[in-house]
């Protein structure tokens, strides 16, 4: 069989893997929307290296964009067979991609209106609309977690908890063709040892092929245990010493849910000061239910916090935005406050109108969770940069910019290795590093190499391999 790397091949987001099997049966492994791509719009960007009608099956390891993204453009172009995830990923999958078509048509519909007549035309429609993603949504079935399920006579899956995000699974397919009988593993994205609210990620066993993500290869993040001091911290400094605000750009799902309930530790700990937090994004609302419906899947601590307590979220002067005028009120509050609001990289969304807000306020602190994909407002933030442009308007930068890796739902250096000598045995043929930079990339090869795996690829966007 044949292994394709069509996207997060050298770069973080765009997953995309086919395999081809002997019998010329195609699946493909996500099918994630590339970010880089997503900023050059025009009438090739979101068209695919295959033919979608051509693809037999889509295996969905978790529900976040550049995994997903994807998803009703290839339904869209003919794709036509099932998409396989968890409960939990087809839930927090449907917000997302109705999220994603409702701002691809705002920003289509704004674009369209500012432009003269004779160049309406060419305004980039939207990727896909939300009947589309209803459309897609009706092609997804779903499997719990460490069960072999048999798509044909010579064909298994089985999903294994990932720990990256509620439902997202790890992936191996075995396949039998002439009597050998082969065994790769995807580990989609993965977590952290000590993650916030979800289980640590299973290694997967007697694998005979690796792919695995390697977002952080080069570095070691804070500990996680760290959480409460480190959001203490920026609290203590933004918001009791200078009666400021702490501006948290924050993925509305996972990394949202992960500073809620750390927030919420604090308060029941009487350590909160009595200032609003407000959550400004409906899909972390939409998203915060799929975590409170799924205790099952919460860690040993979450579910001693939630017997304890009786929700894992709400905290005195928590407040939950949801419609657009009182996202309006958020933005004209005069008071210190702390406001989370989405996306992660400062790309789109109303987090835009809170750094707008506060950017030039050196009372404010715009505290970077996460990861920011080169070329990202978030990015440019951390760069240093004395001033930025926001939607065509330039603004000198006088708040504090800060990082934080506490929440990072992805593993670093040492964590990786140690998941790849867990899934380790004597069968293991091959690892296939992905989802990284070329620098990230890179130090996990030469990791993996100095343990004496002899073969270690890093492959390029459209190689492919024989399995």
């Amino acid at each position: 069989m044949k292994i394709t790397f069509w996207g997060a091949a050298k770069q973080v987001t765009g997953s995309m893997h086919l395999l081809t099997l002997d019998d010329g049966y195609n699946i493909l492994i996500d099918c994630g929307m590339n970010y880089e791509q997503k900023r050059v719009l025009n009438e090739t960007a979101f068209s695919f290296p295959f033919k979608p009608e051509e693809i037999d099956l889509i295996i969905l390891t978790h529900a976040h964009i550049d995994h997903s993204g994807n998803i009703p453009t290839i339904v869209k172009q003919g794709f036509k067979g099932n998409i396989i995830c968890t409960t939990p990923t087809f839930e927090l999958t449907q917000h997302l991609l109705m999220d994603s078509a409702n701002i691809q048509w705002s920003d289509y519909k704004n674009q369209y209106n500012k432009v003269s007549k004779s160049k309406k035309a060419k305004v980039p429609k939207p990727i896909y609309l939300k009947k589309e993603v209803e459309a897609a949504m009706d092609s997804f079935l779903t499997l719990p977690f460490n069960k072999k399920f048999f798509i044909k006579d010579n064909l298994d899956i089985e999903l294994v908890e990932a720990g990256h995000l509620l439902g997202a699974a790890s992936v191996v397919i075995e396949y039998t063709h002439n009597n050998c009988t082969k065994r790769v593993g995807f580990s989609g994205d993965l977590g952290r040892k000590h993650a916030e609210l979800i289980r640590t990620a299973e290694p997967m066993k007697n694998l005979d092929y690796l792919i695995c993500e390697t977002t952080y290869g080069a570095r070691n993040h804070s500990s996680a245990d760290l959480a409460e001091e480190e959001l203490l911290k920026y609290i203590d400094e933004s918001i009791v010493k200078v009666r400021g605000r702490l501006v948290i750009p924050a993925f509305s799902v996972g990394r949202t849910q992960s500073i809620v309930h750390v927030l919420c530790r604090i308060a029941k700990k009487g350590l909160l000061p009595p200032v609003k937090v407000f959550v400004d994004s409906p899909l972390a609302i939409k998203s915060t239910h799929v975590y409170s419906n799924h205790p099952e899947l919460l860690n040993a601590d979450a579910k001693s916090f939630l017997n304890t307590y009786g929700d894992l979220f709400e905290f005195e002067n928590l407040v939950w935005i949801d419609k657009l005028e009182h996202h309006d009120l958020v933005s004209s509050y005069q008071n210190s406050c702390i406001i989370i609001s989405a996306a992660g990289m400062v790309e789109g969304g109303r987090i835009q109108e809170h750094v707008k807000n506060n950017i030039q306020n050196p009372f404010s602190t715009i505290l970077i969770a996460g990861y920011c994909a080169e070329g990202t407002l978030g990015h440019r933030l951390l760069s240093g940069q004395k001033s930025l442009s926001i939607k065509g308007k330039d603004y000198r930068i006088m708040s504090k910019i800060a990082k934080t890796d506490v929440f990072s739902s992805h593993p670093d250096k040492d964590e990786i290795h140690n998941y790849v000598m867990a899934c380790n045995n004597s069968n293991l043929k091959q690892i296939f590093l992905v989802h990284g930079d070329e620098i990230n990339l890179a130090a996990m090869q030469q990791t993996l190499l100095k343990d004496n795996y002899t073969k270690v690829e890093v492959p390029d966007f459209g190689d492919s391999f024989m399995l």
